[in-house]
């Protein structure tokens, strides 16, 4: 692993000769400047330790070296060895963005000289338009077309070489790691109903699922009550059934009811039978007076009271899938849970819960939160019944969609 930064470290010296050279310097001023690099304190460090520096250094002198190389073919326009140091240029800059975007200052140096290059070749009368036309056309091509396909391509060979899921994927979207073998595969329900039992993701962070668990708050300011917080892996505490606000009914005589957007609903922990709740109590991580804990509440003969009830915002659906922006849909639908006393958003905290909570993420309510931590979506939805007889009709599915190259990318 220390050979490579070690031989580019060290093939760094003699382009640093041949960029001085370019430049039209002699060649005693040629090899003061390569001595100086090759004993230069800071680059001989850096070339012994495993780190991106080292192939960024190098590609960024080999690309001023074969732009210098480019500036001395000028009295060649169009020749090959012209064509080739100006794609070299470009190929080699696309290679420093591809080790770190510190490597992008080389576009605005390079940019610059090619700007101030073409303004001169307008005063030049021996240029035609059309001619000139063909200069900028050349640089636009070698400067920005191909150092972009020499990134994009990169990116390719990673994807290709590291396709296989593993513990860090989790870090990546849901739709990136359905990309890897063995990575994700979700098929579900798409409609979600009265009744239906769902698993909820938090969409931006991708920490995890909304999850209860039949142990108590600790901390000294809450209530003692169920904890519910976020975990990182689907298990059977991850699902809650939904169901009608607090003292509501819903006609479900002429089939099952979809979940329309700004609904109050309540969400019961399948697995305790508590609902998800919220109340002027303060969450374990903090004392803001905007923050409210976040519990499971219930027990037996009681029907809940309306700390339970929570409005479903939709803030988005996918364009493909007609009805995701009004009614919920697995997947598709990007949604907040507001309380609908405390006017607060179910909110993930991205904060680790002590051991008490086994170390799991919290959520919280929170007042006045931006909505990318208090986006969610729901991942798994199943009403019971729908598919218990083998003639019945599948009702329609609902997958993450594979992304191309460039999705991944972005």
């Amino acid at each position: 692993m220390r050979l490579m930064p070690a031989i580019l470290g060290a093939v760094t010296v003699p382009a640093s000769y041949v960029t001085a050279r370019a430049c039209g310097y002699g060649i005693d001023t040629a090899v003061l400047a390569s001595f100086l690099v090759c004993f230069e304190n800071g680059l001989v460090t850096q070339s012994r330790l495993i780190l991106l520096d080292s192939p960024l250094v190098f590609f960024t002198v080999l690309s001023l070296a074969a732009w210098a190389m480019f500036w001395t073919k000028q009295r060649q326009p169009f020749s090959r060895p012209w064509w080739f140091w100006l794609v070299a240029t470009g190929a080699l800059m696309g290679c420093a963005a591809s080790c770190k975007w510190v490597g992008l200052f080389l576009f605005p140096v390079v940019g610059l000289s090619t700007i101030v290059d073409l303004w001169d070749k307008i005063a030049d009368r021996s240029l035609t338009p059309a001619r000139w036309g063909a200069h900028f056309a050349a640089r636009a091509f070698g400067l920005l077309a191909v150092p972009l396909a020499v990134y994009l391509f990169w990116f390719q060979v990673h994807f290709a070489l590291l396709h296989k899921t593993s513990d860090a994927a989790g870090m990546m979207s849901a739709e990136f790691q359905t990309t890897l073998a063995g990575g994700l595969n979700v098929t579900t329900d798409r409609d979600v109903f009265y009744g239906s039992e769902i698993r909820i993701k938090s969409t931006n962070a991708r920490s995890g699922y909304l999850h209860s668990h039949s142990h108590a708050w600790q901390h000294t300011k809450g209530s003692g009550q169920q904890q519910v917080t976020i975990y990182g892996h689907a298990d059977e505490n991850n699902l809650w059934v939904v169901e009608p606000a607090f003292n509501t009914t819903v006609d479900t005589s002429n089939g099952p009811v979809p979940v329309a957007g700004g609904a109050v609903v309540r969400l019961r922990h399948k697995t305790t039978g508590k609902y998800l709740h919220s109340h002027d109590k303060r969450p374990a991580l903090s004392s803001q007076d905007t923050k409210f804990e976040l519990s499971g509440y219930g027990f037996d003969n009681f029907a809940g009271d309306s700390n339970d009830n929570f409005r479903l915002e939709i803030l988005a659906g996918d364009r493909s899938e007609p009805g995701s922006d009004k009614h919920v849909q697995a997947i598709y639908t990007r949604f907040r849970l507001i309380h609908a006393n405390l006017n607060c958003a179910v909110y993930n905290s991205q904060k680790k819960l002590p051991k008490w909570a086994f170390e799991q993420i919290e959520t919280n309510c929170m007042r006045n939160c931006m909505p990318r931590m208090s986006t969610w979506h729901v991942e798994y939805a199943r009403l019971p019944g729908t598919q218990e007889s083998a003639s019945a009709e599948r009702p329609p599915q609902a997958s993450y969609r594979r992304l191309g190259l460039w999705g991944k990318i972005a």
